[in-house]
């Protein structure tokens, strides 16, 4: 049955949930299946001539995770005409003072400078420059788009910035032989992590030199300096890991055309990440051009025409996005491989990546789930182990207020008691247990439609017909407890119980159809390391209800009848809707993935479904249940896959005249965290494990703006005012 009757007046648009600062205009996301894929690579192809091939069909390509065919999600051939400056391919070219002569370095940047200068300095990539000096390792400004400019940079040696390397002696770390690799390319990698689009990195340097020498990285200074030493970070791996994220490819153009580059041991990276100590690990940057895809070139003498090959690089490369396999290990070490539909052609892409568990979320296995009746009975038995129990049980129906009530005044002990709170406040949005569920039959198609066309009107006129008003609004959060910065380094994977994090009352203010928060104090409770980041619910005060239904105005939304529901306050007909994409209702949004610079936005135009509960007598709708279609199969990249409110309506007398307005509110949410990185005095965001946190508001003291009088008579009598208790059995009244 669809909603036949149109909303008399316009409704306003809200987001019911969102993490802090992330209320956005709406846009819409691509549509499942045509979203990438969480992880991303480049791929070369070219003939056995070495001529690059464009235009390759998506059936074309096969990729191979771990030796097994895995979906491609996209296939994207670059470069694309219309690209803007800041998307363009880069060319980083990456100059080592302390490796060869300053003869050579002269030779090889005259060289260079004629090669950035031709066709009038028209690129069709940007040139970024770094130089690895005694004082420092610096980097061009900004990326150069003008070869004459970049050429005129590069001759004068004037890169400007300074890339810091943290709060140590820089002069004593580029001292070491070792760092001017690690150091530099580390650098670099988060450095342009920022940027979009592939980098086709050129080394100017010794390509035999090695990054790590037998039993001496597990004493090298600048990685059990920088970062926190109780997480043992594994350089090969986090090195690895930027590479990628950054879209470098590593090619070297060798000074020393008698140096025997170092061979590529396909297995050194899977070696890397069985290896606890690292005394045996070797890695050269020849090595790095192999695994990144990338080549070295032998002759420096032929600098100019060995530039062509990095130069076309930047523009003749396929893009390819998947999705990893679930894994329960850390740094699980995956050789990939692209195959083509014309065994002829070659190609040339990463060799592997290191999965990890965070990349999707891990629900706890070792959950009971129980009905509200067993639940009585584990409260009435009270075992010596009940808040253990607590923390391991979920509700499969939903604990109604009133039962709720009775199994809270048989427990004494405030952790017990909430537990009980937060099992009733995820059960939210379950079935109703049967004993609440009457019996009535369905009343027709009609009857229903009756029902349901008195709400929406109800609605209507109560949205237009509200009072600018107060009330006292309860804040109870609950949060998943953070992990201690000494334990950092071993996240737990599955969600962990909730726990009460803090306890907020405000005022909330409805003037002219917005809500405004005003808090008036707020108390922690005992939980260690409250995250600073929390659930943020708005639009409970008419956007939630009114963005629904003017969401069920739409013909491609739906809506059916249920069931009847017997309440404390009446018997309810309960309707579920459902709402399909880029229909305007809601939007889902997050701040921020961990992308670029960690400020890229998640915006979702997702599905919504969910119940509206209709008083049969006053038509004034006395439970709403909104959840967003998230799946995170469909979308691993999604940062949320579980955002849900429920508000529960009740009769409340402002200014003399009484209305529906909200009781009690559950939101809950799960979704990604991030993780701060701290590397080179340089900090940025990963991927962190999933949690849940889930906001419970209660309102209470309704009061109209203003000041109030009345003229009594003798003979009439006060009003006394209302509450939710004393009108269990008296249904709203109409608005006037």
């Amino acid at each position: 049955m669809r909603a036949s009757t149109p909303l008399r007046r316009a409704f306003a648009v809200g987001v019911f949930v969102s993490f802090v600062n992330t209320l956005l205009p709406q846009a819409t996301a691509p549509p499942f299946p045509n979203r990438d894929g969480l992880l991303r690579i480049d791929v070369a192809v070219s003939e056995k001539s070495g001529n690059p091939v464009r235009e390759l069909l998506p059936t074309d390509f096969t990729l191979l995770d771990n030796g097994r065919p895995t979906r491609i999600f996209t296939v994207q051939w670059s470069p694309a005409k219309d690209l803007q400056p800041e998307s363009l391919p880069e060319l980083i070219f990456v100059f080592d003072d302390e490796t060869h002569s300053a003869g050579q370095a002269d030779n090889v940047k005259q060289q260079l400078g004629r090669y950035l200068r031709q066709n009038a300095g028209v690129l069709s990539y940007s040139v970024i420059f770094y130089r690895i000096s005694h004082e420092g390792v610096f980097a061009s400004a900004k990326p150069w788009v003008d070869g004459n400019l970049a050429a005129t940079e590069l001759e004068r040696s004037s890169e400007p910035r300074l890339v810091s390397v943290g709060r140590e002696n820089l002069s004593t770390l580029l001292m070491n032989d070792h760092f001017n690799e690690v150091g530099t390319l580390g650098l670099i990698a988060i450095d342009q992590r920022s940027l979009p689009g592939r980098k086709m990195l050129v080394w100017f340097g010794d390509a035999s030199s090695q990054i790590g020498q037998q039993n001496s990285i597990t004493h090298f200074d600048p990685w059990t300096r920088i970062g926190d030493r109780t997480c043992g970070h594994k350089p090969g791996i986090e090195f690895s890991t930027w590479l990628r994220e950054a879209r470098i490819t590593v090619n070297v153009l060798s000074m020393d055309k008698d140096a025997e580059p170092r061979a590529f041991d396909q297995d050194f990276l899977a070696a890397v990440a069985k290896s606890r100590a690292y005394q045996d690990t070797f890695l050269s940057i020849s090595a790095l051009a192999a695994y990144t895809g990338g080549q070295v070139y032998a002759s420096w003498k032929a600098i100019q025409r060995d530039l062509e090959r990095p130069a076309a690089g930047t523009q003749a490369f396929y893009t390819l996005t998947f999705d990893p396999p679930r894994t329960e290990q850390t740094d699980e070490y995956h050789p990939i491989a692209v195959a083509l539909s014309d065994p002829n052609l070659k190609t040339r892409t990463l060799a592997g990546y290191f999965n990890q568990p965070v990349y999707f979320d891990h629900p706890r296995s070792n959950l009971e789930y129980i009905t509200v009746a067993q639940l009585d009975v584990l409260i009435r038995h009270k075992p010596p182990d009940l808040l253990r129990r607590f923390d391991n049980i979920r509700l499969t129906e939903r604990l109604f207020e009133d039962h709720r009530s009775q199994l809270l005044s048989m427990l004494h002990n405030d952790r017990e008691r909430q537990a009980v709170m937060i099992l009733a406040d995820l059960s939210e949005f379950e079935p109703s247990p049967p004993a609440e569920i009457a019996a009535d039959p369905f009343p027709g198609h009609d009857a229903a439609q009756a029902i349901l066309k008195r709400a929406l009107e109800y609605e209507g006129k109560s949205a237009s017909l509200l009072p600018d008003f107060f009330a006292t609004r309860t804040e109870t959060e609950y949060q998943e407890p953070k992990i201690r910065d000494k334990d950092s380094c071993n996240l737990p994977v599955t969600e962990q119980p909730l726990r009460v994090a803090t306890t907020t009352r405000g005022t909330v203010q409805y003037r002219n159809g917005v809500e405004v928060i005003e808090v008036e104090k707020s108390r922690r409770k005992r939980i260690i390391n409250v995250r600073n980041h929390a659930l943020n619910t708005r639009g409970t005060f008419g956007p939630a209800l009114a963005s629904i239904l003017s969401g069920l105005s739409n013909p491609l939304s739906s809506i059916t009848w249920s069931r009847w529901e017997q309440s404390s306050r009446g018997k309810l007909a309960v309707f579920h809707f459902f709402i399909p994409p880029n229909v305007p209702a809601f939007e889902v949004t997050y701040c921020c993935l961990p992308v670029g610079d960690g400020t890229t936005l998640y915006r979702n135009k997702a599905a919504y479904r969910g119940e509206l509960a209709v008083d049969a007598e006053s038509a004034a709708v006395m439970r709403l249940v909104i959840e967003a279609d998230l799946d995170e199969d469909r979308d691993p990249r999604a940062p949320l896959i579980r955002s849900q409110l429920m508000i529960e309506y009740a009769p409340f007398q402002i200014g003399g005249k009484q209305y529906t307005l909200p009781l009690r509110s559950v939101s809950i949410s799960r979704g990604r965290t991030l993780k701060f990185e701290w590397r080179y005095s340089t900090s940025f965001l990963t991927y962190g494990p999933y949690e849940t946190l889930v906001n419970e508001f209660t309102f209470t003291n309704y009061h109209k703006f203003g000041s109030e009088s009345r003229i009594l008579t003798g003979f009439d009598d006060l009003p006394q005012p209302t509450t939710p208790e004393s009108t269990k059995t008296s249904p709203a009244a109409q608005p006037n």
